[in-house]
């Protein structure tokens, strides 16, 4: 593995600068800038950048970053491609082209997304029409740019692609060999997917993780600070690390939502802690 990453919705009351010089204080080795705009949180966490910053600033936080030693793993443009209205679809797909060519200005590997959640009424066959056509059209931009588009299966209630065999559907299908996966344990786990049969069944189309934990069921789940849940993190780690993962693991943390502590440099510090325990056992 390349070393720490972490989402930077974590630490959404600082700038992207100030994100960058925390991450290298607390031994962290990349960041993962968050463009998403409407997480699933009351009040949302504002995204640290977005695609209609000018030239200037694309290159002002890339040299920042490299200054400070700290690599940007990835963008998160987490959005809804699936959206019933026309108009809301396309403006959501043309926020993911927006993250791919700000990630290949700032030189930058990997745009985090998804197919997003069925809102309204609607067969399912057409869902995974506008899913495909999405991708299909982003796919050929992110080739054109050099940046791969990686895909998170996301586990809350309408989500076209929740689990692993969803995910295996969409990675299948023709044309969209270079989609690449964003591992989060998480979500397979609350829809009953075994997260290490999950991991060792993408194999090296996953690029990135999340280290996030999980409770529950798709009905009922919880995402608790690292350690509190349910998932084997041991096996899962040494399983990666073992097989020659080679990218990083992030760490990201959403547990405020069922009112654990927001608390960024406690998360950070015990994060690091608990993944770095894990591998010194190993």
């Amino acid at each position: 593995m390349k070393g720490l990453s972490c989402n930077s919705g974590l630490l959404h009351t600082y700038s992207v600068e100030e994100s960058i010089d925390v991450l290298a204080d607390q031994g962290y080795q990349a960041i993962d800038i968050s463009l998403e705009l409407a997480p699933p949180f009351i009040p949302p966490p504002k995204p640290h950048m977005d695609s209609s910053v000018d030239a200037g600033r694309r290159r002002a936080v890339r040299d920042y970053a490299q200054g400070a030693g700290i690599a940007i793993g990835a963008l998160n443009a987490h959005t809804n491609v699936i959206h019933g209205d026309p108009e809301v679809r396309r403006q959501n797909t043309e926020f993911i082209r927006g993250g791919l060519q700000l990630a290949s200005d700032m030189e930058v590997p990997y745009v985090i997304s998804g197919c997003g959640v069925k809102l309204f009424y609607g067969w399912e066959s057409t869902y995974w029409e506008w899913c495909l056509e999405a991708m299909n059209d982003l796919t050929d931009d992110a080739e054109r740019l050099g940046v791969m588009i990686l895909i998170e299966a996301a586990s809350p209630y309408g989500s076209l692609v929740h689990n692993l065999a969803r995910l295996q559907r969409l990675l299948a299908t023709p044309g969209l060999e270079d989609l690449g996966v964003l591992f989060d344990p998480a979500h397979y786990h609350v829809r009953g997917d075994s997260v290490l049969e999950a991991y060792l069944a993408l194999g090296d189309r996953v690029k990135h993780m999340h280290a996030k934990d999980a409770r529950g069921n798709s009905e009922d789940f919880g995402f608790p600070p690292l350690g509190e849940g349910e998932i084997d993190f041991a096996s899962l780690i040494t399983t990666m690390v073992s097989g020659g993962f080679s990218g990083y693991i992030s760490i990201e943390y959403e547990a405020m939502a069922w009112g654990y502590p927001d608390n960024p440099l406690q998360v950070l510090r015990e994060g690091k802690a608990f993944v770095e325990g894990i591998l010194e056992r190993d």
